[in-house]
């Protein structure tokens, strides 16, 4: 799939030189209007294929490449204005096509994300010394996949708690990053491991270490299961006693 992908991204370059040389009319520059949006759909095509994994559209997609390499081979300053308009036919053609395999590869990719991506319900509890007015979720390496959670709303205040929110496990349990900005303008991202969350949900309470300056998110299983152990050691301590 990777050698037919580059395949269809240098077809590319040799469509760009079609009517590229000679005296320019009406028709012509038509023709190059409609080649400008064969390339656009071209790449629009590219772009998703790249995405999928799924090799069966790959056959289909690379005769639509050829068919759209050969348009290079006209010299549209040597056609009459009716021979243009098959050509421009043609190039509506392969457009829709391109946009129609555009679509099947989206719907394609939809379902390979299904099959691979675990949903997992977040609830974060603010028990920080701060105040919040924007906070974004994100895996790691996606920062501009995301909206301020907060946008319109109250800061998010010490006592308060936040549901509704999601992170998506992938096959390789890529980290998610919790990024927040609090009412004085402090930033603070959080790497959150979700690879160790259930998929019934991960309930998340927010800490500030004024000292270190340093803002933690840790899952509240974990803040119960350390004070059950540290009661036990106390009473096991007071025994011996």
């Amino acid at each position: 799939m990777n050698k037919k992908s580059a395949f269809l991204l240098i077809l590319i370059c040799a469509f760009l030189f079609l009517g590229a040389c000679g005296p320019s009319g009406e028709k012509i520059a038509q023709a190059q209007e409609k080649y400008t949006q064969v390339v656009e759909a071209h790449n629009r095509a590219v772009d998703a294929h790249k995405n999928v994994e799924d090799a069966s559209l790959d056959e289909a997609l690379t005769e639509l490449g050829e068919a759209s390499s050969r348009l290079e081979g006209h010299d549209l300053n040597q056609m009459k204005d009716e021979e243009i308009d098959r050509l421009m036919a043609d190039m509506d053609l392969l457009i829709s096509s391109y946009e129609e395999y555009r679509e099947e590869l989206l719907e394609i990719r939809r379902r390979e994300d299904a099959a691979v991506l675990t949903p997992i319900p977040v609830t974060l509890r603010n028990k920080a010394s701060l105040s919040f007015r924007e906070l974004r979720l994100y895996e790691e390496g996606d920062p501009l996949s995301c909206e301020n959670v907060l946008e319109g709303m109250e800061p998010f205040a010490f006592g308060q708690s936040l549901e509704g929110l999601l992170v998506q496990r992938d096959v390789e349990k890529t980290p998610w990053v919790l990024s927040l900005t609090d009412t004085e303008g402090g930033e603070h991202e959080i790497t959150l491991p979700v690879s160790g969350y259930e998929e019934q949900g991960v309930c998340l309470l927010l800490s500030y270490d004024e000292e270190q300056g340093v803002l933690t998110a840790q899952r509240e299983d974990d803040i119960t299961e350390d004070e059950d152990n540290q009661e036990e050691a106390d009473g096991q301590g007071a025994s011996e006693g």
